[in-house]
């Protein structure tokens, strides 16, 4: 373990009735990765996090977060961690501004420097038109922007953030991708999901884990460079409510073809891993209005895809 490594999870297994949620678990996150944690629904992931977070006890195993163990010296490990669970721990009857005013001291952060954290959160989470809102009067967007700022209200060293985009629409999310992608800049970041197309626009290493179990840790540029995805142009599906030429999908940097269905749902064939992200910005641009995206036999989806029927087909049921 070095001083840039931030998390460190060394042989992580725990149980329910007998049924193994996590088991054997290894992996590191240094400073300045984006990391995602994919996995279908039931692989473990929320196990792991809770395990990592403190709020679980695992049956064998360690957790580094800065060095700190975060069972045996929780307050400098906590010190150093922010999260976001699945659902964002927010008091609807505060303010924006009071509720992280309200993280802020159960994050332990000094009186004299209160203000300028909350202010930092704000600004960096987008939320200066809404700081003197109720939050119970917010978009579930902006709900889950309150929910990053609280995780990042103590200048944490580490983000943990699970799965930040479920339930919001394509315009959602992406605002959420893009906070992420300004989080990035001083946070490392470790995010669950089960949506393939935002580990590959959002982050830069992936670890796969299904039935509790490791299966891949990889950056994606490593997952491109591989022999078997190298030739592979990656496809995805988009739909619409605005009118989006084909032409005007091809002038998106690193499409190589569009394809239009009679029911408007367009296939684009890409080779940049940046498509997805010019796509999104693209349609908000132009007040296209993106309402659904879906990779299509892509590499990361092919691996994925390979890695879990392989575990299904050679793994006892849990």
């Amino acid at each position: 373990m070095t001083q840039d490594t931030l998390l460190s999870v060394k042989g992580l297994s725990r149980s329910f009735d007998g049924q193994k949620a996590v088991e054997g678990l290894n992996f590191e996150i240094q400073r300045g990765e984006v990391v995602a944690l994919l996995g279908a629904n039931g692989a473990g992931k929320s196990t792991t996090l809770n395990i990592i977070t403190g709020n679980l006890t695992p049956d064998s195993g360690e957790v580094h977060i800065c060095s700190s163990n975060i069972a045996t010296h929780p307050k400098p490990a906590k010190s150093n961690l922010g999260y976001l669970p699945d659902t964002p721990p927010l008091y609807q009857e505060l303010t924006v501004k009071e509720y992280l005013q309200f993280a802020a001291r159960i994050h332990a952060v000094t009186k004299q420097t209160i203000s300028k954290s909350v202010s930092h959160a704000i600004e960096v989470c987008g939320l200066n038109n809404v700081e003197k809102k109720l939050i119970a009067n917010l978009s579930k967007g902006f709900k889950q922007r309150v929910g990053i700022a609280q995780a990042i209200i103590h200048n944490p060293a580490l983000v943990i953030l699970d799965e930040p985009t479920v339930g919001l629409d394509p315009v959602q999310m992406q605002d959420i991708r893009s906070l992420l992608g300004e989080l990035s800049k001083n946070h490392s970041v470790l995010l669950s999901t089960h949506l393939l197309a935002e580990a590959e626009s959002t982050c830069n290493r992936v670890l796969i884990i299904d039935q509790g179990s490791l299966l891949l840790d990889q950056t994606l540029e490593e997952l491109n460079q591989s022999s078997s995805n190298r030739k592979e142009s990656k496809r995805v599906k988009l739909r619409f409510n605005g009118n989006p030429t084909i032409d005007e999908l091809k002038d998106i940097p690193g499409c190589e073809s569009v394809s239009c269905s009679q029911f408007g749902k367009y296939i684009c064939r890409y080779s940049d891993m940046q498509f997805i992200q010019h796509v999104q910005v693209r349609a908000l641009e132009n007040d296209w209005q993106l309402y659904e995206m879906g990779s299509i036999g892509g590499s990361l989806e092919k691996v994925f895809l390979d890695l879990v029927m392989r575990d299904s087909a050679t793994s006892p049921a849990r």
